[in-house]
């Protein structure tokens, strides 16, 4: 299995096939909105799960995101200004702080 096989990074590929799609916006807040739906809608382990496959596939893809992350998420545009690296950065912060936020409720 490639490092860019889709099915090594099953839950990217659910947070973009479910959450980050062209559809995001129904959650409102824009994409952070999406990924917090993500936070509260599943279950913490697969919160925490997602939140290791990023750093996983941050290490194992490192200088070569871009093209690995469109490997996954089927080519669709990560927001202008950041490179996919700060993309995902950006999500596992955006979850760190849901998982905290729901553990303190």
């Amino acid at each position: 299995m490639s490092v860019t096989d889709p099915e090594r990074y099953p839950e990217l590929g659910h947070l973009f096939g479910c959450y980050l799609n062209q559809d995001y916006d129904i959650y409102g807040g824009g994409l952070g909105g999406a990924v917090r739906a993500l936070a509260r809608d599943e279950r913490p382990e697969i919160v925490l799960a997602l939140r290791t496959e990023i750093a996983r596939f941050l290490a194992e893809n490192r200088g070569n995101e871009d093209v690995a992350l469109d490997a996954i998420d089927d080519g669709r545009a990560h927001p202008p200004g950041l490179t996919a690296a700060d993309y995902l950065e950006w999500i596992g912060d955006v979850l760190a702080r849901a998982a905290q936020q729901h553990a303190a409720e």
